[in-house]
């Protein structure tokens, strides 16, 4: 039953309530009033009946009404219950949001100092990269400096080495020179002391003695069919001159020194090589001439 329905009903009622009296004294009035009275009296109990019921259903319908209040109202109390609940929770929240901010501003002032700090050591390691760079390029400098200096120093001993033989040749010359001079003068006074003999023709002569001693090294480094020996042009080592390599005293190969020759060191190639047998750092490197001569 609808709320409509519900008033129409109770309006019935009350008009019934209004009208009944009227309708009956105006039926007295005009007809046989005891019939009419009957009439009215069963149409009253009716009416009365209606009422009953609708007293009835309005109560029930109160009840109901009542009882859906009542649900409602349950339902109100929880949901502002959890209203509530929502806004202490929303409360927490945002005390958590603002928790969450402070410590975002705190990592972001620290990013930012990170990247600072980032920046000045990126800033130092350049530098301190290009620190090393221009260290290495003094170390390069200073080593091919140093490795022009040692060659210098190879060449200046290599010609003191050569003007040492040449001055020991010039002495020994000097010496020839002076004993010639001497057993000359010593014949010229026995020629003017005997006339008669026979007067010495002078045999002085000015030759280098031909070398008598090896030339002997060993093998300093090995690059391919190329091998470098630690004797030079201060011991008498020339480009085009064969070499023999030895080992315990046996032939390894033998080596024609090209014209990479410096004072104290020289590069010959590998010609001839014995069998089952190889090249070695630290063999004996003589000049074939001295040992085909031992």
């Amino acid at each position: 039953m609808t709320t409509i329905t519900k008033i129409f009903v109770i309006l019935v009622c009350l008009f019934a309530f209004i009208f009944t009296p009227l309708a009956v004294s105006f039926a007295a009035r005009s007809n046989n009033w005891r019939k009419l009275t009957e009439d009215y009296a069963s149409a009253l109990e009716v009416a009365n009946a209606h009422e009953r019921s609708a007293l009835a259903i309005a109560a029930s319908e109160i009840e109901r009404y009542k009882a859906m209040w009542k649900k409602e109202n349950d339902q109100y109390q929880a949901l502002q219950s959890q209203y509530s609940q929502l806004v202490k929770e929303k409360g927490d929240l945002t005390l958590k949001h603002d928790d969450l901010a402070r410590s975002r501003a705190a990592w972001e002032t620290s990013a930012g100092l990170l990247a600072a700090e980032m920046a000045v050591k990126s800033k130092h390691n350049e530098e301190l990269g290009k620190a090393k760079e221009d260290a290495l390029g003094r170390e390069r400098e200073l080593r091919v400096r140093n490795l022009e200096l040692s060659d210098r120093v190879k060449e200046l001993s290599a010609q003191q080495v050569v003007l040492t033989q040449q001055l020991n040749q010039k002495i020994q010359e000097i010496t020839a020179y002076r004993d010639e001079n001497k057993r000359l003068r010593e014949g010229s006074i026995l020629s003017a002391a005997s006339p008669a003999a026979a007067s010495p023709t002078p045999t002085a002569q000015s030759t280098h003695a031909a070398r008598t001693s090896p030339i002997l090294g060993k093998v300093r480094a090995i690059r391919g069919t190329l091998a470098t020996i630690d004797v030079g042009s201060s011991s008498g080592v020339q480009a085009g001159m064969r070499m023999v390599v030895l080992r315990n005293g046996d032939w390894v190969c033998d080596l024609e020194i090209t014209s990479q020759v410096l004072p104290t060191e020289a590069v010959g190639e590998i010609r001839l090589q014995a069998e089952n047998k190889q090249i070695r750092e630290g063999d004996v490197v003589e000049d074939a001439e001295s040992f085909s001569r031992s």
